[in-house]
């Protein structure tokens, strides 16, 4: 049988999946379930992710010139790419990615970018991580298994600065451009939860820089758009967010996992646990082994991690400040359907 976990720690994915349907995300990150065959678009990002961390400390924090920056980060993503393969015909291959990459850095030369680190007690940051417990007095329901404050977490690519003001930086690798690529960010739950968390730290942060690596097999293109988000848009984030804490803990008390059962069934092609719930209830129990126990991670650069998220300081570049927060909670009994 699949332990059934209900996350203490949220973020911006989980909560995006749970208000689109609660029963996904009660397969996802309730059981923990996905698909046998690893998403390469979730690796590529990764990947591209922490290369790009690489090559920003070795310019920013060491000194090296960009060619030796390049070279060193070329190590780590060779490290971390690994021996991953994909039966998925895919552009997001080990050599286009890498194209990507360094097409990236010329485009975005560390020297001339306009988007450069942000500086916290004297020390510029490489990134910005966050864990902030979602406080009763503020309206937040407790966990309702451990009856400690579920906790908001986020990582982003770059705490920045832009024109003197501070910035969240963010990039988005993705196989094709859409036509509303820009305008796709304008209410970006995930991007408004960055510019609370820094506010919560002290930082008067309001904009946020995307940037989109679109690789395909043709091509190589870097676009980016740069997006506000007024007090009262992130206010309302934050009253969103505790409408859907609530109404999840709802859910796990009524054993009862809504469904969207309309667009969120197909989009992107399909939902993965289209087969689930296509088969009666009473024998999904022997269809989830066809798929693996792989829990998502948020607290991880990669998210998709076997380790159950435990607690951490919130990380803001070189600066750390402390948090209380506690272990993800369990329950003997699976809370739905």
């Amino acid at each position: 049988m699949t332990e059934f976990i209900l996350p203490q720690y949220i973020d911006s994915t989980m909560r995006s999946c749970f208000a689109s349907c609660p029963q996904k995300f009660y397969n996802e990150f309730c059981l923990g379930l996905r698909p046998s065959i690893l998403s390469p678009d979730l690796h590529a990002g990764a990947c591209f992710a922490s290369t790009l961390e690489r090559f920003h400390r070795e310019v920013w924090d060491n000194g090296q010139p960009v060619d030796v920056a390049l070279a060193l980060a070329h190590g780590t993503f060779v490290r971390e790419w690994g021996n991953f393969t994909t039966e998925k015909d895919t552009p997001k291959t080990p050599d286009r990615v890498w194209a990507a990459f360094e097409d990236y850095t010329k485009t975005y030369d560390p020297r001339m970018d306009h988007c450069v680190p942000y500086e916290v007690n004297g020390k510029i940051t490489s990134e910005f991580s966050f864990s902030i417990p979602l406080d009763p007095s503020w309206g937040f329901p407790l966990h309702p298994i451990s009856k400690e404050p579920f906790v908001y977490t986020g990582r982003a690519d770059m705490l920045g600065s832009y024109k003197t003001r501070p910035c969240i930086r963010d990039e988005k690798t993705a196989g094709r451009l859409e036509s509303n690529w820009t305008e796709k960010w304008d209410l970006r739950a995930q991007f408004q939860g960055y510019c609370w968390a820094a506010q919560q730290a002290g930082i008067d942060c309001d904009t946020v820089i995307i940037r989109g690596v679109i690789i395909t097999k043709q091509q190589i293109r870097q676009v980016e758009a740069i997006k506000i988000y007024p007090k009262w848009m992130i206010t309302r984030w934050l009253e969103q967010l505790r409408r859907d804490m609530h109404r999840l803990v709802k859910c796990y008390n009524d054993r009862w996992w809504d469904y969207n059962l309309g667009d969120a069934c197909t989009q992107y092609g399909s939902c993965a646990f289209t087969d689930l719930c296509t088969i009666q209830d009473s024998l999904r129990a022997n269809f989830r082994a066809n798929y693996r126990v792989k829990r998502w991670n948020p607290l991880e650069k990669n998210p998709i991690g076997e380790a159950i998220p435990v607690a951490q300081p919130v990380f803001i570049g070189s600066a750390t400040t402390s948090i209380n927060s506690s272990e993800t909670a369990m329950s003997d009994t699976p809370s739905s359907i």
